[in-house]
């Protein structure tokens, strides 16, 4: 009988969200989104307990949630300004991966396609990849900063043009949850993250666990 390698029994690969599952960029969207706010003309920062905490929220939703401060009048003027600062920030100070996230990688890449399905902004998956060295990793990736649909759709659209068969989702978020469960797939907490999800049947502590959990997970 053939061996089979660790983690194999049906999962063919791995779909992952990237802020709060993947690597921590808070400091370096703090700072694009005060400076934003005060390009804008407002002396109020945003702490960085709140910007891990709408990490993964697209920012039309999160600017007028959680930032109740501005008007009305401003809210595309400041989405404007951090699409712009966003970028600078990421490239000058970036972001950490989560402890074992690249020895995990790149023992996942070796028998499982990886992916990356984000609610960033067009061009933050790239920036990624190229700061961490990554590019070989992964098999695709998409965000909906680049196709303006949601998370659940994005991850469609990744199942449907690399014909994945049995794909799982690992991600920190209600929303990753939530997209998750539209396609019919198994979804992984990563509880190390910034979000809060409940009552999940499968979840992790640090980024290695997710190798010996695949072995626990059988296809939807």
């Amino acid at each position: 009988m053939k061996d089979r390698r660790p983690a194999d029994r049906g999962i063919d690969s791995v779909i992952f969200d990237l802020d709060g599952t993947l690597w921590d960029a808070s400091i370096a969207s703090q700072m694009a989104l005060n400076t934003s706010f005060e390009q804008c003309g407002y002396a109020v920062k945003a702490e960085r307990k709140t910007v891990r905490e709408i990490s993964g929220t697209p920012l039309d939703i999160s600017l007028k949630q959680n930032f109740t401060f501005i008007q009305k009048k401003d809210y595309a003027t400041i989405k404007k300004l951090y699409e712009k600062n966003e970028p600078i920030f990421m490239k000058s100070r970036g972001g950490k991966l989560f402890p074992h996230g690249r020895t995990t990688l790149q023992i996942l890449c070796t028998y499982k396609k990886l992916f990356i399905v984000s609610n960033c902004l067009k061009g933050y998956i790239e920036n990624f990849l190229e700061q961490k060295k990554l590019g070989n990793i992964f098999t695709g990736y998409i965000c909906s900063g680049e196709t303006g649909l949601t998370k659940s759709e994005n991850i469609q659209i990744i199942i449907r043009e690399y014909r994945l068969d049995s794909p799982v989702y690992v991600g920190d978020t209600e929303w990753d949850y939530e997209a998750s469960k539209d396609n019919n797939i198994p979804f992984v907490y990563a509880k190390y993250g910034f979000g809060k999800v409940a009552d999940v049947q499968y979840q992790i502590k640090n980024i290695k666990e997710l190798i010996p959990i695949l072995q626990e997970i059988h296809p939807a």
